[in-house]
């Protein structure tokens, strides 16, 4: 069994502050090596006897919770990860910079996360040590099930290539062998098809590619693939192996689907990722093809039951256990966390919060350990939540933004600040030309989740309007409510009916769900309604003149009722962001659009053409001071 031992270190006399997660060799403790947490995913896949993690930090304490699992991950049958973790008994009131990352760039005590890590560490009664032990040379051993397929991984090595379905889902909790099958379906398939492989990096694959001879198999960068698809490129008969298919957006995924013949996707459950069951939902509701699902569930590296398993999964409420109950009195109840130290928390509070994690991770596609540490300790958080039969069954996470001086907001308008979080407020303040929304108070609806068995009964659309209702109620300033959300049809209709205007549509599209991401507002206040007309408007006029407009409208087919304005007359918006552009003040891709009114006026006077090449993504400094001296001159010209 593998173990976790917490190392109640006292010394700050360290050499450097640098968060950390610390590997072992194999064999030797002398091959010790120190790893960033930011480059955590690159020991994916491999071994360790025993591994240090490093959570000191100058003045307080650095817990990276997603590279902490990752590590308890790589620990061998019988070995040990060690936590150094300086005032245990103090935990909850350290200062954790890991709440930069999550945090408005604060670092703030998190006394719910680590309440809720003490009581696991109490309940398998990991040992708490004052100094770091002499590290063995070997703590435990490379398991010999893997030299041969357990009963699980034969079934599926042998049925799968001859089932009848198209796509083949396989998932598994972490260390169950899923490359290693992988590897071994895509070396059997490539005797007689080709076949091929997508990941992250081909080195991710470490396992796979153990199992595979020769060069039948060829390795595809995810980017290279969806181009390669896009080009329509020939993939007749092809076997295409998704590695940690729920990692990449799922329009992505559709799209690969639909062009390969067959289809294997393999990805992790319960892990670092924190996918949920979201993934295994929402994909085969987007197919057209036949699909089954095969899962793996004996693990390979440890035992059964293993305690330092259990903890991690625990640790980040990922068991498929019923989420806790709620108290009657709780329904709809709406409550914050404004900004405030050292607030300890009852069981019930937690009880509440681990419940609220359990709905995001059955609703979303995505919720990581990320979102935990968010949810627990944040500041600056709105909850409102509705039971029935006091069971939690839908619930809203939002965060309050804005309600900025007016230095400030000059500064993130021009580009000089960008403070963390405040989502919507800086992209319509900088981007949308907007400044007013980092004045005003607003609230933005970061979640919205209702169980998969309850959905499409009205609740969510009940939510939002309890939701408005309470803010409206609230004796705290707000002036409007705000949502960003990946713009589909479906999406774009609920906050539509829910009373939200659009306000903006980015023109990149996100990595993470490869949609644009849609913005809409509801107005609270008068202030509110006045800047909601003022929003839209400006939407209205300058959407037809954005490079993705058509391709908007193909892909949304009622996004024709907008009947947006090609209006090319500039107003005194325009010519604020053309002087402050032409003055270094404002980026090219925030006046995009006034930029390209200007050149529309007068298309024989303004060399300007270049700038509106749809197939350019960025531009070189050189470039973008000869607009600027071209925009310039103009305004000297017309005395503007």
């Amino acid at each position: 069994m593998r173990k976790l031992v917490i190392v109640n270190d006292q010394n700050k006399k360290l050499a450097q502050y640098v968060p950390k997660l610390v590997s072992s060799g194999v064999h030797l403790p002398s091959s010790i090596y120190p790893i960033p947490f930011s480059n955590a995913k690159s020991i994916l896949g491999n071994e360790y006897p025993f591994a240090i993690y490093d959570m000191r930090a100058e003045n307080g304490i650095n817990f990276h919770l997603e590279a902490f699992s990752i590590l308890a991950g790589t620990i061998q049958e019988n070995g040990t990860l060690f936590l150094l973790c300086p005032q245990w008994h103090n935990l909850e009131n350290e200062l954790d910079y890991d709440a930069l990352r999550w945090n408005a760039n604060h670092a703030i005590a998190c006394p719910n996360f680590y309440q809720h890590f003490k009581q696991l560490v109490a309940k398998f009664g990991f040992e708490i040590k004052p100094d770091l032990p002499k590290l063995p040379v070997t703590s435990g051993q490379i398991s010999t099930k893997f030299c041969n397929l357990t009963e699980q991984q034969q079934k599926i090595l042998q049925n799968l290539p001859l089932d009848n379905a198209d796509i083949h889902l396989i998932t598994a909790p972490r260390g169950r062998g899923k490359s290693t099958l992988a590897g071994k379906l895509a070396e059997t398939i490539s005797q007689e098809n080709p076949v091929v492989i997508t990941a992250r990096s081909h080195s991710a694959l470490p396992n796979f590619w153990k199992q595979v001879e020769g060069e039948k198999v060829r390795f595809f960068a995810p980017d290279r693939l969806i181009q390669a698809v896009g080009n329509s490129e020939n993939f007749a008969k092809t076997w295409l192996f998704i590695d940690e298919a729920a990692s990449l957006p799922l329009p992505m995924l559709q799209q690969c689907c639909e062009h390969f013949d067959k289809v294997v996707l393999t990805t992790t459950t319960q892990n670092y990722e924190g996918t949920g069951r979201g993934f295994e939902l929402k994909l085969p509701k987007m197919l057209n093809k036949p699909f089954k699902h095969w899962t793996l569930s004996e693990p390979l590296r440890w035992g059964e039951n293993d305690p330092l398993e259990r903890f991690i999964t625990d640790l980040l409420l990922l068991s498929e256990e019923k989420a806790p109950l709620f108290s009657k009195e709780g329904q709809g109840e709406i409550w914050q966390k404004q900004l405030s130290k050292n607030i300890i928390y009852s069981n019930k509070h937690l009880q509440e919060k681990s419940s609220f994690y359990h709905l995001l991770a059955s609703a979303h596609y995505k919720t990581t350990p990320t979102d935990l540490r968010r949810l627990f300790d944040g500041e600056r958080q709105i909850f409102l939540h509705k039971t029935e039969n006091e069971k939690l069954i839908g619930g809203i996470w939002a965060m309050l933004e804005g309600g900025f001086s007016d230095e400030l907001t000059q500064a993130i308008w021009r580009g000089e600040r960008r403070p963390q979080g405040n989502l919507v407020a800086q992209y319509l303040c900088f981007q949308g030309n907007l400044p007013q929304a980092c004045k005003l108070h607003s609230v933005r609806i970061s979640r919205i989740a209702v169980l998969p068995e309850k959905q499409n009964q009205g609740i969510g659309k009940r939510l939002i309007s309890q939701f408005i209702l309470q803010n409206i109620q609230q004796k705290q300033p707000l002036d409007f409510i705000s949502v960003s959300f990946g713009l589909t049809a479906p999406l774009y209709q609920f906050w539509a009916n829910c009373g939200f205007e659009l306000v903006q549509i980015t023109p990149n599209k996100e990595a993470s769900s490869g949609y644009r991401s849609a913005m809409m507002i509801y107005p609270i206040s008068e202030q509110g309604k006045q800047f909601t007309q003022q929003a839209t408007q400006a939407f209205v006029r300058d959407f037809a003149l954005q490079p993705f407009f058509t391709e908007i409208c193909e892909e949304l087919q009622n996004f024709e009722q907008f009947q947006p304005l090609v209006e090319i007359s500039l107003d005194e918006r325009d010519w604020q962001n053309l002087t402050a552009f032409a003055n270094g003040k404002r980026a090219l891709p925030a006046v995009y659009i006034s930029l390209k009114r200007l050149y529309l006026s007068a298309p024989q006077t303004l060399n300007l053409l270049a700038v509106f090449n749809e197939h350019q993504q960025k531009y070189s400094k050189v470039e973008i001071e000869k607009y600027r001296e071209i925009v310039k001159t103009y305004l000297k010209s017309v005395n503007h």
